[in-house]
């Protein structure tokens, strides 16, 4: 079946072809993946077939992140099981311009759809985006922050320590970039170096005074601190296991 079966039909006229008719619809979609191909897909991602649209979640995963900018405005509208798409495909392309969106569909009432929303948030910061999620967080207010930053923390713990050294540098919360800036820009690599760098070697003996605990979510922007010395390591900062 070529592209131009279905080239000029109306959307609905796929309705009575039955599950091999909506696969061949979107492979042939697939296929073009020009504007207008995209643009059906995100249509197939509005029907009420789970068929259909698990198809075009998958055949957008295959086109590639240069799919993601036309999944943006559903992050923000539509029905539930739409956005729920949405956020699992921007969430697989590691898209880091959607956490501001993903942020704000964690509060969906539909629980699917926050819990999707929530899920992508974590694969974007396990693609490379700690510092988009630290420095957006950063941003909400303060129980907005702590509710998303649990939730994160949660689902991945050294993710979620990750973001809390991060949203704990001034430097690193101020540095522009936006989208642009990812865990392998420069800056963010030197902080983390610098990082694992006191973890290995630790202060001098006596030197390290253990600081207070801090919620991680809530704590205003300052440089890290050293970690301290923990009575009875094997070497300054590494706990005996």
């Amino acid at each position: 079946m070529n592209d131009e079966s279905y080239a000029g039909k109306p959307f609905d006229a796929l309705n009575s072809r039955g599950l091999t008719g909506k696969r061949e619809y979107v492979r042939s979609l697939e296929q073009r993946a020009d504007r207008e191909a995209l643009s059906l897909l995100i249509e197939c991602l509005c029907d009420e077939s789970w068929y259909l649209r698990d198809q075009a979640e998958q055949a957008l995963l295959r086109i590639g992140p240069d799919a993601a900018d036309v999944l943006l405005p559903l992050l923000e509208q539509g029905l539930w099981f739409t956005r729920t798409s949405a956020a699992q495909v921007l969430g697989r392309f590691g898209h880091r311009p959607a956490v501001p969106g993903l942020l704000r569909l964690a509060e969906d009432a539909n629980e699917t759809v926050a819990a999707a929303a929530r899920d992508a948030l974590v694969a974007i910061g396990r693609a490379g985006g700690s510092i988009r999620l630290a420095q957006a967080l950063h941003g909400l207010p303060p129980d907005s922050r702590r509710r998303r930053f649990d939730e994160i923390a949660a689902e991945d713990r050294h993710l979620g320590e990750r973001i809390s050294r991060m949203m704990r540098n001034e430097e690193l919360m101020s540095a522009e970039g936006g989208d642009a800036l990812s865990d392998e820009s420069p800056m963010v690599r030197a902080s983390e170096e610098g990082f694992e760098w006191e973890i290995l070697t630790g202060p001098p003996a006596g030197s390290a005074t253990p600081a207070p605990a801090l919620d991680p979510a809530l704590a205003p922007a300052h440089a890290p601190a050293h970690a301290p010395e923990t009575p009875g390591s094997g070497r300054a900062g590494t706990p005996t296991p």
